[in-house]
C-alpha cells in the first residue's frame, strides 16, 4: 500500500479524492446544465442560451459528455457488494474507466478550440474558463498518482457471517 490509513474508508478501499468528484462535475457540465434548464420552469429566463449558442453546440457538448456517463454510472455503484461476482467484475471494469475520462478531456477541448476558432478566436470569458477548467482536468487525470492507485482499487464484498 501506497497509501496509510488516512486515505481509506470505512470499508477499506481508498477515498474518493475531491478532485475527481470536481473533474467529474466539469465532464458533465452540459448534463448538469440541461437539468438546471429542466427545473427552471420560468420561460422568460432560457439558462439554455446561456450556456450555448445554437442547440447543435448543446448536442455536440451532451455527445461528448456521454462519453464520461459510464466512469460516472460505475463509480456510483463504487461501494461493497453483496454478490462476489459483481464486485470482481466492476473491479474489473472500474480498473479502465480512467481512460474514457482523458478521452472526453481531450476531445471536449478540442470542440472548444474549434468553438473559439469558428468565432475567429474572438476573446469569450465563458469559452476561456472553460478550456482552462476542461485543461486542468486533462492534466490531472494524466499527472495524478493517486488516482493510479484509486482506479486500480475496489471495495471487498461483504461477506456473510453464514458463509
Amino acid at each position: 500500500m501506497r497509501y496509510g490509513p488516512e486515505y481509506w474508508d470505512k470499508y477499506g478501499a481508498y477515498r474518493t479524492p475531491i478532485a475527481f468528484h470536481l473533474s467529474l462535475l466539469v465532464l458533465l457540465r452540459s448534463y448538469f446544465i440541461w437539468i438546471m434548464a429542466a427545473l427552471s420552469r420560468r420561460p422568460d429566463l432560457d439558462i439554455m442560451s446561456l450556456f450555448f449558442s445554437s442547440k447543435s453546440d448543446f448536442f455536440f457538448s451532451i455527445g461528448i459528455a456521454a462519453i464520461a456517463l459510464l466512469p460516472a454510472v460505475i463509480f456510483c455503484l463504487r461501494r461493497p457488494q453483496d454478490n462476489p461476482d459483481s464486485a470482481k467484475r466492476l473491479a474489473s471494469i472500474w480498473r479502465f474507466m480512467r481512460w474514457p475520462l482523458i478521452l472526453c478531456a481531450i476531445i471536449d477541448l478540442g470542440w472548444l478550440t474549434y468553438q473559439a476558432a469558428h468565432s475567429h478566436y474572438q476573446f469569450s470569458l465563458f469559452l476561456a474558463c472553460q478550456m482552462v477548467m476542461v485543461l486542468w482536468v486533462l492534466l490531472y487525470l494524466l499527472k495524478s498518482r493517486y488516482l493510479s492507485v484509486f482506479f486500480n482499487d475496489w471495495p471487498d464484498p461483504i461477506i456473510k457471517k453464514g458463509e
